[in-house]
């Protein structure tokens, strides 16, 4: 090689370097790409292909090939797609190579004895290839090789390059789309969205949102949020929103905002991020809802129900004293103890029921309450069912019913010796129906009673009309058998 021939490959590839560095398209890397082949590598006809998406090897520029060449042979490579460290070949003499003879047909009529291809890779894996024309029997030195190759090298770089910045261009207009559509379909809405950016900066306030704080779409950018905070609310929003946005996490807060008009209104913000095409994290999206008047009521419910609560607690108070009063002689006697512990258990379901703010009660909790006297150990009385929670007027007759059912069987059935012992199970029936059963076993032996008291009143007649269903007493030698059936009942009662 003469040293003018060396300077001019190194010119060659200096100004191949200086082009791509300027491309802004494809098309520029691939007339840069094939000014150097043919420049360099001493042939007239050269060409460019890249894998597309079907993954098939396609023309995307030539020099001095036909169109009839292009269409026949497109898709024919040495490489399929991704191959990883593909090596280059050199085809001296196409009539001596194992190809078709039909491919050899083509070539030969396209005035092509000797070809080169060169692979275009992206971190080691094949997207495409270039290749040299030459119409006289050509063996390409070592040196060419590499300069071949060092070509190959700089126009893949490029063509990643560039369509990595027409994938980012494409996002970010998708991006752009994305937002327009969504302040559109967000403006008019009936709730407070917003949109932030990655810094917890206002990007976009809805329509709703801009009337409850008083400004114009012109002073979004520069609106400033955390001054509509209440102070005694300001740390621990802002811990929350802070944390989600360090996190690029969901968040769900509720505190005070003040309004155009200065008055404070209970507002809960529930915000997701959203992210670029790529997955960059670009800020939060949210929603704000109004919820002042739902807490004002909650707070007044709140105050009924204590003060209902308070009154009921007082009448059982009442009750009780008079109860004493009226049985002050009878202390002691079992008709006493029979009233305070019925009363015990009616106050005991009435405090489990003002928990819950007297919506319902859950009958596992229920029942727990109302035998754990007799049960202090947790094994002579098993409860088998699944989670129910029953109406107010539900509770109180299940909770004055098992009352009776438990005293009885610790006076005369089944906890009135250490060998016995109680089954409470309960079940969904089909249509949402409730199915009790109280079964004792390993008692004293059975028998019905030949006449009916009052806990069997309360237990067949009130438990039945309370829960309007059927109530069975089953006095079994085994030991008595209660079975309640009753359709569940949803909310207060």
């Amino acid at each position: 090689m003469t040293e003018k021939s060396n300077v001019d490959e190194l010119q060659s590839l200096y100004i191949l370097t200086d082009r791509l560095y300027r491309t802004t398209s494809i098309d520029e890397v691939f007339e840069a790409g094939l000014d150097a082949i043919t420049s360099t590598l001493g042939c007239s006809r050269a060409s460019i292909l890249l894998f597309d998406d079907d993954e098939v090897m396609r023309f995307k520029a030539t020099r001095g090939l036909s169109a009839d060449y292009r269409r026949q042979l497109e898709g024919h490579t040495p490489w399929s797609c991704g191959e990883l460290f593909p090596t280059p070949i050199f085809v001296t003499d196409i009539d001596e190579t194992d190809e078709p003879d039909w491919i050899k047909k083509i070539i030969r009529r396209e005035d092509i004895r000797s070809l080169g291809f060169f692979p275009l890779t992206v971190r080691g894996r094949v997207v495409g290839k270039f290749m040299t024309y030459y119409a006289n029997r050509r063996v390409l030195s070592g040196h060419e090789m590499d300069l071949a190759v060092t070509i190959a090298r700089q126009v893949g770089f490029s063509v990643e390059r560039l369509r990595a910045e027409e994938q980012r261009q494409a996002a970010e207009a998708a991006l752009r789309d994305s937002a327009i559509r969504f302040r559109l379909m967000s403006e008019d809405a009936p709730v407070m969205i917003w949109m932030s950016d990655r810094d917890g900066s206002c990007l976009h306030l809805n329509r709703m949102l801009r009337n409850a704080w008083g400004i114009s779409e012109d002073e979004v950018a520069t609106f400033d949020w955390h001054s509509t905070m209440h102070p005694d609310d300001a740390e621990h929003i802002t811990a929350e929103v802070v944390a989600a946005t360090v996190r690029q996490q969901p968040f769900s807060v509720t505190g005070r905002y003040r309004n155009v008009d200065g008055d404070y209104r209970t507002l809960t913000t529930t915000a997701r991020p959203y992210s670029s095409a790529t997955g960059e994290f670009l800020g939060m999206i949210g929603v704000n809802v109004d919820i002042t008047e739902q807490e004002e009521a909650a707070a007044q419910r709140e105050m009924i129900f204590n003060e209902l609560n308070h009154r009921v607690k007082n009448t059982l108070a009442l009750v009780q004293a008079i109860a004493h009063q009226t049985l002050k002689g009878a202390e002691g006697s079992r008709l006493a103890d029979d009233f305070h512990d019925r009363l015990a258990s009616l106050a005991a379901a009435h405090s489990l029921l003002t928990k819950a703010n007297w919506e319902s009660a859950p009958l596992r909790e229920l029942l727990t309450d109302a035998l754990a006297v007799s049960d202090a150990d947790g094994a002579r009385i098993e409860l088998n069912g699944p989670h129910v929670r029953l109406s107010p007027k539900q509770s109180l007759a299940v909770a004055m019913a098992i009352h009776e059912l438990n005293t009885n069987a610790m006076k005369y059935g089944a906890l009135s010796c250490d060998s016995g012992s109680v089954l409470v199970d309960w079940q969904l029936l089909r249509g949402s129906d409730l199915e009790l059963t109280w079964a004792e076993r390993g008692g004293p032996p059975v028998e019905t009673p030949s006449g009916r008291g009052f806990g069997t009143f309360m237990i067949e007649r009130v438990l039945a009309n309370d829960l309007d269903g059927e109530v069975i007493l089953d006095f079994q030698k085994q030991g008595l058998r209660c079975t309640v059936r009753a359709p569940l009942q949803r909310g207060p009662q």
